[in-house]
């Protein structure tokens, strides 16, 4: 009666583990960018909210910032636990933070250049009121960061 594994016992196992992590790891992180996606997209509407609810007048039109300051200043009074963070796909062009910009339309938003990540506000043009994210590149679904809807 013999008593543990041998060697060639123990080498099967780990080879065994290995494969099933090397199978597993690309789904767990797929899952986390989706998961981090949803989140952004959330907090994208919330601060969409924000800024409409506090920029509205009393005739129904809207008194938007036309600065970035003016426009982070809106989300630091207004937003109790801090601006939230634009968290995208790891690997994308946008790091993971929270600042903000403001922009005359879609395609004069700032990436790159050390202004990535972040909320962008659209000030001029059909868009006008909008919020963006600070990012051109593709999600987990192969759209554009900058194509997610704050509605």
């Amino acid at each position: 009666m013999k008593k543990g594994f041998t060697l060639i016992e123990l080498m099967v196992v780990v080879v065994i583990i290995g494969i099933l992590l090397a199978i597993l790891l690309p789904r767990i992180t797929r899952i986390m960018d989706r998961a981090r996606e949803r989140t952004t997209a959330k907090n994208l509407r919330s601060l969409k909210l924000t800024v409409d609810l506090y920029c509205e007048e009393g005739d129904g039109s809207y008194n938007y910032p036309d600065t970035s300051l003016e426009f982070k200043g809106i989300l630091e009074e207004k937003i109790p636990k801090g601006i939230p963070n634009a968290v995208i796909r790891v690997g994308a062009v946008a790091p993971s933070n929270n600042n903000c910009y403001v922009a005359g339309s879609v395609t004069d938003i700032p990436v790159g250049g050390g202004q990535g990540g972040g909320w962008v506000f659209i000030t001029e043009g059909v868009n006008r009121g909008e919020i963006y994210i600070n990012s051109t590149d593709l999600d987990t679904d192969k759209k554009y960061y900058t194509t997610y809807s704050c509605r």
